[in-house]
């Protein structure tokens, strides 16, 4: 039996943990800085095996992939903090269907290519654009079940959630990315090409919706990706690889490249596989495992830098800038020049590949392979890279260009690759006419170089000028041309009117930049700005007029003015100005104040005024002091108690013989009556009945039958009336005794908030519930006993 207690009261105080701590689901996830989500959900075809928790070299393939996302040394998470200049800061967060993968409801060869040993594949580009269309659909479809179950968003080992509100979190209603990864293909007779339902590619998809509580968000872009963690007998080296920090990922180049197309990036290669960036910018030829740096034109056009970070060439001469993605001694990091005769911008930038470099684009990574070795390095020539690209062009793409007009290409260098395309010191390059460009020095990440020949005149154009500014060059980014006095920013305010309390306003409009005031839409009419306010309205006393005061009663009068108190300027009484914390107190809500009963007892009989000043005018009132009432003769004071003996001299009606009755018995009944008082109605009911029958005993002995009866009534009706007058007193007595002051009783029955302790109360229920279960079972085991 006492294992059965010590078990039941386990449970109780274990219960009472569960709902003290129920509010939150497992570990709630503290903010942080990011303003990037991507949803990463896994994913596996039908017939396939669960493959989250399958071990790749001591780490699961989850935890593989959050080191590859969020926690590794290079991840794609680092990777858009430092191309971004910590303006772009993603988070991955998970979303498991009952703590696995979503599953799917066609096996993987359905979206193959079509083959002797895949006979369900696709067998032309219609039906493989119909199952490119039924793969998203089938896992959007899977992910809005996954949400609609109760599944929560979360961290890679499913411990730490997050609120759905965190997958928007520029606020424009949309998840801000998704990444489908897909189970690793474990099976030979399925081949991938390129634009296959399977390849890894970016798309749109809109029909998955999220409740975030607040509103409702729908899907937009997403990536697929398929990862591999071996080779077929399982040896991990050359798909595996290891940080600094000995935490395993997968490449991420081909995460980075796709991420670039979720943030607006296009391909800098054709559909043939050309291109002429190459390994210049990870949307051309990335390097796996880890990719370079994206060019600086495409920083600009993501708005990670700007008229700061970029500066025009005018003319000619000698500029210094420092290497991409490092620090320097000032923030330039490029400069761009106009060829109208062309039809191209120049966009120049440094890029160092050593070292010393930024780290993603250095060849010397702390990367390793499985076998310990160091990540073999691609050899890339660090220096001035020169790019052309087309003039009206915000976003470079190469997909449908070809040589010799590419949209956006690097110039200069022998190998395809552009691995040595860049400008060591001495070096120059020919540009367009006579226009060439030469590098001086390199020293510590800041690159000086000169243009010379023949620069194009530069024509400001763009921007326009205002009130204050003049218009500013949308190439050069330069102020030029005159102010324009007519052109104001205004902002319409309407009318307010005045209160007690605060100001009003006439309708006007004003001028965000020259600060000016305008009485029309139209600028035409200058006005002051003290001229558009109204001012605040006279106070009033709204409590304690004509109020009337006991000059010698020691108690104070109060008046309240309507004024804000931040207005309170003084009181005067009879126009003369009281003394603060002597006379009188003051405090908030409106302006009250309180004249203190010493001034009063001052003050000669009759009428006074009082002032209360504010800075929006004064409110007046009047009260009348009297001199104190004569108080009047005091009554004999009347005791509540009353002696059991006076009471027969009250009662002139009562008869010699019923008081010689009744006497010998009249301190015994005063008791009983008193103690009846305390008890119920029914008890003094059944006292009156035994003492009636009492001294109906004692006539019945002394009289005859006749007189008995007579004398029996009487006396009934003598102690009824003796016994409703003592209780009346009692009643009365006791009401008295317990009479509180109103105030008193409703301010002691104030209920706080500090007394409310509900899960307190909440915990004691449970004990409680598990003492009455104790009681259960005892009783149960001592039936069966």
């Amino acid at each position: 039996m006492r294992k059965i207690k010590l078990i039941l009261l386990f449970c109780a105080v274990f219960l009472s943990i569960l709902l003290l701590t129920g509010d939150k689901d497992r570990i709630q996830a503290d903010d942080d800085d990011s303003n990037f989500t991507n949803l990463v959900v896994f994913a596996r075809f039908a017939g396939e095996t669960e493959f989250i928790n399958d071990v790749y070299e001591g780490s699961s393939v989850r935890k593989i992939t959050d080191n590859s996302y969020n926690a590794g040394s290079y991840s794609v998470g680092d990777y858009y903090r430092c191309v971004s200049d910590n303006k772009l800061r993603m988070r991955s967060v998970y979303l498991y269907d009952n703590g696995g993968s979503i599953v799917l409801s066609h096996p993987r060869g359905y979206y193959a290519e079509y083959s002797d040993i895949n006979t369900i594949g696709y067998k032309d580009a219609s039906e493989r654009a119909n199952r490119m269309y039924e793969l998203r659909q089938e896992w959007s479809e899977a992910v809005n079940n996954a949400i609609s179950s109760g599944n929560k968003i979360s961290d890679y080992n499913d411990t730490v959630y997050y609120d759905y509100g965190v997958l928007d979190k520029d606020n424009n209603g949309t998840i801000d990315s998704i990444t489908i990864i897909y189970k690793n293909n474990e099976s030979g007779n399925i081949s991938v090409s390129w634009s296959s339902p399977l390849w890894n590619y970016t798309d749109y998809v809109n029909n998955i919706s999220v409740n975030t509580g607040k509103k409702t968000i729908n899907s937009y872009k997403y990536v697929q990706i398929t990862n591999s963690y071996c080779k077929p007998d399982g040896d991990t080296n050359g798909y595996l690889f290891k940080d600094g920090d000995d935490q395993v990922f997968v490449s991420i180049a081909t995460a980075v490249h796709e991420m670039g197309h979720i943030m607006g990036l296009k391909d800098l290669y054709n559909s043939k596989n050309a291109s002429p960036v190459y390994f210049m910018s990870v949307m051309a030829k990335h390097i796996s495992p880890v990719p370079q740096f994206m060019s600086l034109k495409e920083k600009e056009v993501l708005g990670w830098a700007d008229e700061n970070d970029i500066k025009t060439i005018l003319s000619e001469g000698e500029y210094s800038l420092k290497a991409l993605g490092t620090s320097g001694t000032d923030n330039i990091t490029g400069y761009k020049m106009d060829i109208p005769e062309k039809g191209k911008t120049l966009y120049l930038e440094y890029r160092n590949f050593e070292d010393n470099g930024n780290k993603y684009d250095s060849q010397y990574k702390q990367m390793f392979k499985i076998n310990g070795n160091r990540v073999d390095k691609i050899p890339l020539k660090s220096g001035l890279v020169c790019y052309l690209i087309d003039s009206d062009t915000k976003f470079p793409s190469n997909m449908y260009f070809s040589s010799p007009k590419w949209n956006y290409e690097v110039i200069g260098g022998q190998y395809n690759t552009k691995a040595d395309a860049a400008l060591g010191i001495g070096e120059d390059i020919w540009i367009y006419g006579d226009i060439y460009i030469s590098v001086n020095s390199i020293e510590n990440n800041i690159l000086t170089f000169e243009i010379k020949g023949g620069i194009p005149e530069h024509i400001h154009s763009g921007g326009v000028a205002t009130c204050i500014n003049r218009a500013v060059c949308e190439v050069c980014h330069e102020e030029y041309g005159e102010l324009n006095k007519d052109n104001h920013k205004l902002q319409h305010v309407e009318a307010k009117a005045a209160t007690v309390t605060q100001e009003g306003n006439i309708e006007y409009y004003y001028c965000y930049l020259c600060l000016k005031y305008f009485a029309d839409s139209n600028a035409s009419k200058q006005i002051d700005k003290d001229s558009v306010v109204t001012s605040k309205l006279a106070p009033e006393i709204i409590a304690g007029d004509k109020c009337i005061i006991d000059k010698n009663s020691d108690k104070a009068i109060t008046f309240k003015s309507n004024a804000a108190f931040s207005d309170f300027v003084k009181v005067e009484l009879d126009g003369r100005e009281l003394v603060k914390d002597k006379d009188y107190m003051v405090k908030a809500g409106s302006i009250i104040v309180t004249l203190n009963p010493d001034l009063i007892k001052k003050l000669s009989t009759g009428e006074h005024v009082i002032g209360i000043a504010s800075s929006s005018g004064t409110a007046s009132a009047h009260f009348t002091v009297k001199e104190p009432e004569t108080e009047p003769e005091t009554e004999p004071e009347i005791k509540p108690e009353t002696k059991p003996e006076t009471e027969p001299e009250t009662k002139p009606e009562t008869k010699p013989e019923t008081e010689a009755v009744t006497e010998p018995g009249t301190e015994p009944e005063t008791e009983t009556v008193t103690e009846s008082s305390r008890k119920t109605e029914s008890e003094t009911e059944d006292i009156k009945e035994t003492e009636s029958s009492k001294e109906t005993e004692s006539i019945k002995e002394s009289d005859s039958e006749s007189s008995k009866a007579t004398k029996t009534e009487m006396e009934s009706t003598k102690e009824s009336e003796t016994e409703t007058e003592t209780i009346s007193q009692i009643e009365s007595e006791t009401t008295s005794q317990y009479t509180f002051d109103e105030n008193e009783t409703n301010a002691s029955s104030i209920n706080t908030g500090d007394r409310n302790h509900g899960k307190l109360w909440l915990v004691i229920a449970i004990i409680a519930l598990a003492g009455c279960i104790a009681a259960a079972v005892m009783y149960v085991v001592s039936k069966r006993k």
